[in-house]
């Protein structure tokens, strides 16, 4: 089997992980490969004072391949005798090595280095083809970042109970429940049928209607098929962007801005909740324009209304999101309070 010599850094991602789900995924990779290694080591230097005919039978195996290298390359009259020679051999040390481990109750693999993934020796790639264990180390770490920020665990569609929405007209005659149900149905088949250069999403209403529990259920349903999902409330990402403009953080290793621009699908949530500047306001501007031009979906959601909207970011920001955005109006009780009330 042909194993990538190199490490992760030097692939180009084929899907929008940021670049710091691919370095923590090096990181365990590297973990991983080191351990198996010293282990091994270790393993070898107790047998080898345990039993020292064990490394004398190592150094002739490796001294018989070298002899076999060198007769398949340099060939001769006698080299296939050679070769079979050498192989005979080769069996009868082998054979010799597995019956001494047996006797010190060892297995025959005992001195081998065990990776977790054998598939690819914890390089992470076959040859330049993506393994399967790299695969499920970045949706790990993937999940691991949008649960830290926003609880990724507890929402998924299945728990998305419309129960909690009035199922009679409120003041403006529209059924809550049957609204809701419209919006869960639309937002299971957006997942269902999720690609990166699909549509973008508002979500707009009151607090506690929803909104961060369904971004969060298309944000897992997303990460099981493999895409990168970035999910943050506008405060934390536009504090994170200006403090990286201002070098307030200079040991900061995470580029942010990259993470936003280029991820799959960005999930920004609670649109308006952040402290407004020139910057935040500028900086938003920008990653909403570099995201619909690229075509890469975002999904935002906000409790302002659209006069809120454009007093904070102005017209023509606004005009891209409800122009370029499928918008969602959410409605409804407060769940929240509802959920607290009941304990």
């Amino acid at each position: 089997m042909l194993l990538l010599t190199g490490n992760l850094q030097n692939k180009e991602p084929d899907m929008g992980y940021s670049k710091e789900i691919y370095r923590l995924a090096q990181q365990e990779l590297d973990r991983r490969r080191n351990t198996a290694r010293d282990t091994a080591e270790k393993h070898q230097a107790e047998i080898y004072s345990a039993i020292p005919r064990i490394r004398e039978i190592q150094k002739e195996l490796a001294d018989s391949g070298l002899r076999a290298v060198q007769a398949a390359i340099y060939g001769g009259p006698n080299s296939p005798q050679a070769l079979s020679s050498l192989r005979i051999k080769n069996q009868a040390l082998q054979m010799e090595r597995v019956k001494l481990l047996e006797s010190a109750r060892l297995p025959a693999d005992f001195l081998e280095v065990h990776y977790t993934c054998p598939k690819c020796q914890d390089t992470g790639y076959i040859i330049n083809r993506r393994c399967e264990c790299l695969e499920k180390l970045l949706r790990r770490f993937a999940y691991r970042q949008v649960s830290e920020s926003g609880g990724l665990g507890e929402c998924r569609f299945e728990n998305f109970l419309l129960s909690y929405y009035p199922d009679i007209p409120n003041q403006d005659g529209k059924i809550p429940r049957k609204i809701m149900a419209g919006i869960l149905n639309s937002c299971q088949e957006y997942a269902r049928n999720f690609l990166p250069n699909g549509e973008s999403l508002l979500f707009r209403g009151h607090t506690g209607l929803g909104k961060t529990h369904l971004s969060l259920a298309i944000a897992y349903e997303a990460i099981e098929k493999g895409y990168g999902v970035y999910y943050a409330s506008s405060q934390r990402l536009l504090d994170k962007l200006q403090a990286k403009q201002f070098q307030r953080q200079a040991k900061e290793d995470t580029d942010y801005q990259e993470m936003a621009e280029n991820c799959d699908l960005l999930i920004l949530d609670d649109l308006g909740a952040e402290y407004s500047t020139n910057f935040t306001v500028a900086a938003l501007q920008n990653l909403i324009n570099v995201r619909l031009t690229e075509s890469r979906p975002t999904i935002v959601s906000t409790n302002l209304n659209t006069s809120m909207l454009t007093e904070r970011y102005g017209e023509r920001s606004v005009s891209r999101l409800l122009c370029s955005y499928r918008a969602f109006t959410f409605c409804g009780d407060d769940i929240r309070m509802i959920k607290r009330m009941e304990h």
